[in-house]
């Protein structure tokens, strides 16, 4: 999302790099909003993309081939979303084949655990864990090491990144220390596989605007990072 709200997307290349940038068009959305690409909920075979637009959360179904905007069909999920300042997806986490929906109280740090069901609604929340106001970032990273449930990466405040691997039922295993240095990175995003080797990568942007890929290497950690944008992406106010 650029800063006048207006949304772009960067296919990826199935090489581990992602294509030209392709410009969004039609309505902007707030630029508070915050975008969670959500997987095919409605069976269309496109990714469908939760919003966070004000107190609302809506899911919109920009279909495929399309970018998603302030204009695209969608449904509201509910209001009383405005109490989080963190929602990513992991995947699904708890097997049960729908994509799931994570959050983060913004004034106790608690997090929560909103399972996904087949028609954009989330069932009630589940508390599974407290006080994670402690990570600067929480990244949905998909399923890191190969037993079918999304996983959760966090960056605590002296760079040192932190991962969750999913369970059954919607929680987290204890924390497992994955590497210092993270602090030099203004965004972390999970973007599924970008090399092909069916295992989920990150993607970092640095302070100076480049981008660089880890690449999964299905064990929970990541190979050395690789250079896939050599600058301008601080141009744009999220990555997701």
């Amino acid at each position: 999302m650029d800063t006048a709200g207006l949304v772009s997307m960067y296919r990826g290349t199935g090489a581990g790099a992602v294509s030209a940038r392709i410009a969004g068009t039609g309505a902007a959305f707030p630029t508070s909003s915050v975008l969670v690409p959500f997987g095919d909920v409605d069976g269309d075979r496109c990714a469908d993309v939760l919003v966070k637009v004000g107190d609302q959360l809506r899911a919109y179904r920009p279909g495929c081939g399309k970018l998603v905007s302030a204009s695209s069909p969608y449904t509201l999920i509910g209001a009383g979303w405005g109490q989080y300042d963190v929602l990513t997806s992991p995947g699904d986490v708890n097997g049960d084949g729908f994509v799931d929906l994570v959050v983060r109280q913004a004034s106790t740090g608690d997090m929560y655990f909103y399972a996904g069901t087949a028609d954009h609604r989330v069932k009630a929340r589940v508390r599974f864990g407290t006080n994670w106001k402690l990570y600067t970032k929480i990244v949905g990273a998909g399923d890191l090491n190969g037993d079918g449930r999304g996983d959760l990466l966090g960056v605590d405040a002296s760079g040192v990144l932190w991962r969750y691997y999913g369970t059954a039922t919607g929680g987290v295993s204890a924390r497992v220390k994955v590497g210092g240095g993270w602090g030099v990175y203004s965004s972390l995003v999970g973007v599924g596989d970008l090399s092909g080797d069916g295992r989920a990568d990150l993607v970092a942007r640095d302070t100076a605007g480049k981008l660089w890929r880890y690449s999964g290497t299905g064990t929970g950690l990541y190979g050395a990072r690789v250079l896939i944008g050599t600058g301008g992406w601080n141009g744009f106010k999220g990555l997701y």
